[in-house]
């Protein structure tokens, strides 16, 4: 797999929010999609969010649901080259302390396709990230997770978007992108500080919603999303693009 090199993608993709500023003041933002200059990357885009349709069941889901689906990449970002290298798929592993539903046990997810895994959209986004969570700090490199993940709801099944409740990612920061929301009801992000007292319970609408976070600082969590008996359908779901970022050296 070839690098992929940062040649300004990060700077063109605008975002009109002080996410560094706000994330070092209170340790974390959110950010109404509209917020995102995405005009430039449409087709980039659509197709990231079109690949929410070919997802597959998450196999480690302890209360055995069938409410979860995802698929997974892991990349490199290199400070001297300021490249991104996306890596073969590999298990992804979180402590039992910061995820007691599922961690302790080395996860493997079905990997995106190459599609996905080179989507210049991705790339932009992921790469603006870096220089976010990095400003004014001494370059170094960083270990970056994405998960898509898909909540689906039906009539006989809700569905939990963190079934380990509040909690820590256990990496230095996050940040969580909304790319879908269809019949359904409640979802709403949960962010409190550090020692659980709660702070804020926005809900992310509209595609590109987004919640940046300090790790450290704050625990976050969503609540269960049901079915929207209006709607007349037999499913409903919500599709997130999960992203954390660990420094490595």
């Amino acid at each position: 797999m070839q690098p992929v090199i940062d040649r300004g993608r990060a700077a063109a993709l605008a975002v009109d929010a002080d996410i560094v500023g706000e994330v070092r003041r209170k340790g974390y933002l959110t950010v109404p999609g509209g917020a995102f200059r995405t005009a430039d990357w449409a087709p980039a885009l659509a197709g990231l969010r079109a690949a929410y349709g070919d997802l597959v069941p998450d196999a480690y889901l302890a209360d055995g649901g069938a409410y979860r689906l995802r698929r997974h990449v892991r990349y490199r970002y290199r400070a001297a080259r300021e490249a991104l290298l996306p890596e073969r798929p590999g298990p992804y592993l979180q402590s039992a302390e910061v995820n007691p539903f599922a961690g302790g046990v080395p996860r493997h997810f079905a990997p995106v396709p190459p599609e996905v895994r080179d989507n210049p959209f991705l790339h932009a986004l992921l790469l603006r990230s870096v220089r976010v969570f990095a400003h004014g700090s001494a370059p170094c490199d960083w270990e970056v997770d994405v998960h898509l993940v898909r909540i689906r709801a039906q009539a006989d099944e809700i569905g939990l978007p963190s079934p380990e409740g509040v909690h820590r990612d256990g990496f230095d920061f996050i940040s969580l992108h909304l790319m879908d929301r269809r019949r359904v009801l409640g979802g709403r992000s949960i962010i409190c500080a550090a020692d659980g007292t709660p702070i804020e319970n926005p809900l992310l609408a509209e595609p590109m919603d987004s919640l940046y976070a300090d790790d450290h600082r704050i625990l976050h969590g969503t609540e269960p999303v049901r079915l929207d008996p209006a709607a007349g359908a037999p499913e409903g779901h919500r599709d997130m693009l999960l992203t954390s970022y660990r420094r490595t050296d």
